[in-house]
């Protein structure tokens, strides 16, 4: 989905998300089922070994993954696996992708994935959501 067809909730949520303007964010595609988003590795998101830090990279999947979930309603996230595989070096450029898995009433599942400049994979992984209103299941006997 195109700038232009981006729904209100979402360009909400790009103009008041910290984390996008604090690491020079831009957000190239989001719907309900996919965003890609990507940002360059500056100084300040150096660790030790002057590679990209976790943090940095975990922020754009995260900024990925609450545009794909909060695109229809609002929601959290409530569980996160991610393993990451390699780094990106001072003035790469990494791409975060939020593919949408399965979109319930109750819970949400997304797959995430980071790319290096050379289109290498930086870190997979997978999160659920939670969307906030969602009914409280009724609770069952076995």
């Amino acid at each position: 989905m195109t700038e232009a067809h981006w729904p209100e909730r979402v360009r909400r949520a790009i103009e008041t998300d910290s984390m996008i303007r604090l690491f020079g964010i831009e957000v190239e595609e989001t719907s309900e089922v996919f965003t890609r988003v990507s940002a360059a590795v500056k100084v300040g998101c150096l660790q030790l070994h002057e590679l990209a830090h976790g943090a940095f990279i975990f922020a754009l999947l995260d900024v990925a993954f609450a545009l794909t979930v909060n695109a229809k309603a609002d929601a959290v996230a409530v569980q996160w696996s991610i393993s990451q595989f390699r780094s990106a070096k001072l003035g790469d450029r990494v791409t975060a992708e939020c593919r949408l898995l399965h979109g319930g009433r109750r819970l949400m599942v997304v797959e995430l994935k980071a790319l290096g400049s050379e289109g290498k994979v930086l870190a997979k992984g997978q999160a659920t959501a939670i969307p906030l209103g969602a009914p409280i299941p009724t609770q069952r006997r076995c």
